[in-house]
């Protein structure tokens, strides 16, 4: 079927300025329909072999913009109806080009929804925002690619390919990728803007992977360091609340926002001596996943809590810098304790740290999946997929036997 679209301008339509509309023609199979596009222009404003306003007449950069716009975005709806076998008709044509075209972009509805969702987190925004520069990388035609092409098995494969040939990505790497594109499909189909996800025919695969973290002797051998002389000031401040996340499992942006207020006392009867002891208790809401949390502070953990220095309950109990020179300097910290790993280190490790010699320790998966604000012992067992230091340290069993 064959279909083209040309801008006209109806002179038999002519005011009385001696101005005359411009429309948009579209042509299938010899039949034309016209569409106002609500310019009026004089037949001597335009190009004598281009339809383009002279620069001459006023306002004809704006003019000219509007044109162009008009007729790309009616070439992109025949494109798309190519593309995908489509039979363009007047009705589908018309529908889409005198809607919100810009719903029809995959990148456009992607960015707005990522940017007014409130229930997204600041770090999940800057996940998702990434994917998309990523996708940019992968077409420099990403602003006009359309649902119904990103929708498509064909776009999804080559997206793959170019994730495994060009960029070297692992295969959990790709999985976060294309779960990503899944995510947005869904919306836009909750939206009634697609029928079908392409991904309800795509299993997507993810394997267990290495969580990095710090055994017993590591972390004491950072409590040494911490208690020595050795660190200079901006050292010495990111190691004590990294030893504390290690302590209790908090990720980085709830030791970011965590204040005297969230600590509280609790009276309990310790079953061992059966005398009541006072515990502090954090009492938070986790920053990600908005789940209340409860977790008991270790006597190691306590004495990095300056109580001495409280002045309000609004007051931050760490000075936190920013996560990227954190991470600078607890590299410099971890290389000075000596670790062979310092490079791999990064502050999320504390909590793979918590994780996993908590359960180590004895603590059961439910109450480690607690404590760490998990909704499933499933998700706790990911972090603690047994490793090598953990296979010989239970295999180590046998010989105390």
């Amino acid at each position: 079927m064959n279909a083209t679209v040309k801008l006209i301008l109806r002179e038999s339509y002519k005011r009385n300025d001696e101005k005359c509309p411009v429309y948009l023609r579209l042509t299938i199979n010899r039949k034309s329909k016209y569409y106002s596009l609500n310019i009026f222009l004089k037949k001597e404003d335009l190009l004598k072999n281009k339809f383009k306003v002279k620069d001459s007449i006023q306002n004809s950069k704006i003019i000219n913009l509007r044109l162009t716009d008009s007729l790309s975005k009616a070439e992109q709806i025949l494109l798309d109806f190519l593309k995908f076998d489509t039979p363009p008709t007047f009705i589908e044509f018309e529908k889409i080009f005198k809607g919100n075209y810009s719903k029809k972009y995959f990148k456009s509805f992607a960015k707005k929804w990522i940017e007014n969702n409130s229930e997204l987190s600041a770090h999940t925004k800057k996940t998702y925002t990434g994917q998309l520069t990523k996708l940019e990388n992968y077409t420099k035609t990403f602003d006009k690619i359309s649902f119904q092409e990103i929708n498509n098995m064909d776009f999804i494969e080559g997206y793959k390919k170019y994730m495994i040939e060009k960029l070297n990505n692992k295969t959990n790497t790709i999985y976060k990728s294309l779960a990503f594109i899944k995510t947005v499909l869904n919306v836009a189909k909750n939206n009634s803007i697609i029928s079908k996800n392409v991904f309800d025919k795509i299993e997507l695969k993810r394997v267990p992977g290495y969580r990095e973290y710090l055994t017993y002797s590591e972390v004491e051998k950072l409590e040494k360091l911490y208690y020595s002389n050795k660190l200079n000031k901006r050292q010495k401040n990111v190691l004590r609340y990294f030893l504390f996340s290690c302590y209790t499992g908090l990720r980085y942006t709830d030791i970011k926002n965590l204040t005297y207020g969230d600590l509280m006392d609790h009276e309990t009867l310790n079953p061992d001596t059966n005398k009541k002891e006072i515990w502090k208790v954090i009492q938070i809401l986790m920053h990600k996943t908005k789940i209340n949390v409860e977790i008991p502070i270790i006597f190691k953990a306590l004495k990095l809590i300056h109580l001495k220095e409280k002045k309000d309950n609004n007051q931050k109990v760490f000075k936190v810098i920013s996560n990227q020179k954190t991470n600078k300097y607890l590299k410099e910290v971890i290389k000075k304790a000596k670790i062979e790993r310092w490079e791999k280190i990064t502050y999320h490790c504390s909590r793979h740290t918590f994780a996993i010699n908590s359960i180590r320790n004895g603590i059961t998966y439910r109450y480690v999946s607690n404590l760490l604000g998990h909704t499933s012992t499933k998700t706790t067992q990911i972090y603690t997929n047994p490793n090598r230091d953990y296979l010989i340290y239970e295999m180590n069993k046998h010989n105390n036997k």
